[in-house]
Formats: structure tokens, sequence, C-alpha cells
């Protein structure tokens, strides 16, 4: 695949390589990581082909696709996110104002979170590409799963919120997703992203060792500059920024597992804590951001 050089959130043509980051998951190879000299925004400038991007993510560690329960990374991957059912809920709630309503959530993964807002009453279809994940989606919990190509029959404005949850980085054509957001959104809907912070003080500590980096198959590294500008080009205003704050700490694990040090629980969350009381009230510098946006005013 031909190196990208033009920046996917302003257009600029100004970006430099900044370095290269290895997929510890999958095949050990290493990618470039260009950045915008304009807004910030980075992006994995060597992807495979989209044909073969599914060829890395075949790993039982991939944790959101296989729901395994195995190392330490993976008991905390599930206690955090059992935790952030209910925080997501309430951000949904107070984002669209509705305590029920349909929600479409892009990246359903294993279905945790379709479930659980499915119990709460609300309508919902979850969008995943993996096959194993949108099956066993289904078999557990019964909810509604399509495929990423089912969404261009959705009706237009048939969707109080649409979400995604560390997804968008992972999407080969951005710009397609956000004009179905654009269609599908009901005028006074909300959608909800939620993205690592390449911005962000553990991005700026590990480098390129940064666990979030998760080249190839993460291809777009967003600053919070950056996804204002992405989204404006799109008719979406940013209406709200939010910290994730347990992000920090399991990145930070992580990237220590990934660089093989030792006790890479204990570093990770020292590290996180340090880091954590050193940006205490500097919501920027967050590991990752939760982003509340809705369709411009006419």
């Amino acid at each position: 695949m031909a190196e990208q050089l033009v920046c996917p959130a302003c257009g600029s043509s100004d970006s430099a390589g900044l370095f290269h980051a290895k997929d510890h998951l999958v095949s050990n190879s290493e990618f470039l990581v260009r950045r915008c000299n304009d807004c910030g925004m980075g992006w994995t400038a060597d992807p495979p082909p989209e044909e073969e991007a599914g060829n890395y993510y075949l790993s039982e560690e991939y944790i959101s696709h296989s729901d395994r329960k195995q190392s330490i990374a993976d008991y905390i991957y599930h206690l955090a996110r059992n935790f952030m059912l209910s925080r997501k809920r309430r951000l949904v709630v107070s984002a669209v104002g509705k305590k029920t309503g349909s929600l479409v959530d892009i990246g359903s993964g294993t279905g945790y979170f379709a479930a659980f807002m499915k119990k709460r009453g609300w309508q919902v279809t979850g969008i995943e590409i993996s096959d194993n994940a949108r099956e066993y989606s289904v078999a557990r919990f019964a909810i509604r799963a399509v495929t990423p190509a089912e969404i261009r029959e959705m009706p237009p404005g048939s969707a109080d919120c649409i979400t995604f949850w560390h997804v968008l980085e992972h999407l080969y054509d951005p710009d397609m997703w956000m004009g179905e957001v654009n269609r599908i959104l009901r005028d006074d809907g909300r959608c909800i992203i939620a993205l690592p912070n390449f911005a962000s003080a553990d991005s700026t500590w590990f480098r390129n060792r940064w666990a979030a980096l998760d080249v190839p198959r993460h291809l777009w590294h967003f600053t919070p500059a950056a996804f204002v500008r992405f989204a404006g080009r799109h008719e979406l205003a940013c209406e709200k920024i939010s910290a994730l704050p347990l992000d920090l700490f399991y990145i930070s694990c992580l990237s220590y597992r990934n660089e093989g040090k030792s006790i890479p629980l204990i570093r990770g969350v020292a590290t996180g804590l340090f880091i954590a009381l050193r940006n205490l009230f500097r919501k920027e510098q967050a590991s990752s951001l939760v982003y509340v946006v809705s369709k411009k005013k006419p």
C-alpha cells in the first residue's frame, strides 16, 4: 500500500515521519508513524492493504474480539470494561437527553456494551466486522449485530445515538463512516467517539513504545485539535470532550509488558499514578478522550 502523505484531519501535505513503531501482537513488524506539522494528527503511513488487515487481528490476545481471561492484563481489561459500562451509559443518557432510544454501536466487539444498553431499554444494533466476535455477541447476548456493509441499509435519521468506543482509529475509510453518521443520526441526536489521545502525557512518555499506537491496527492517531477539525470537515460539531481515566493505567501496563519489562503491572500502575498526578487538571493530557458530537445547525 502506498505511503499516505496527506493529513486525514486537515488535508495538509506538510507532514514528517515521526518514528517507527512495532506490532507486538501478531507480526513483530515495524510501521512508520507520520505526524502532520499543521494540526498534530498522526497516522500509520504504511499499513497493510485493507483486504489483508484481518490477518493482524488473528490473535487470542486481541481481547475485544476473543474475550479471553488468561493474563493479568486480560483481567485488568475486563475489570475496567465492567466498571466503564455504567459510565458509558451515563454518557449516552447525558449526551442524548433520553433514558431510552435507538442506539447504533459501531465496533460492538463481543457485545457487552450493546447488551448492557439493551437490558436498560435501548433499541440497539451492533456493527462488527469480526465474524467470530459478532456471532459470539449474538449467541451470548441475543443482540442484533450486523456487518459493516449493512449500515447503508439503515434509514436516514433513525439513530438517537451512535457510539464508537475505540473504533474510529481502526477504520480504513473514516470519511465514509462520518458520512454515514451524518446520514443516520437524528437532527437532535449525538455521536460519542472514544479515541486514544496522540497528544497525551503517556504518549509523550512512551513515544514509539506507547501501546495505544497498536500499529498497524490503529491507522489514525488523533489529537484533540485534529479530531475537532476532522469532525468539522464532516459537518459535525464537537460539543464536549471528557477523559477516560482508567485507560492510562491499562495502556501503561501494556506498554511495559510489550517491552518485556519485569513486573509490568506494578511499573504501569506506578507510572500511571505519576502521570495522572502531574497532569491532574490537564484534561487534554489524558490517555483517552471521549468526544460528543452533533450535526452542525444549518
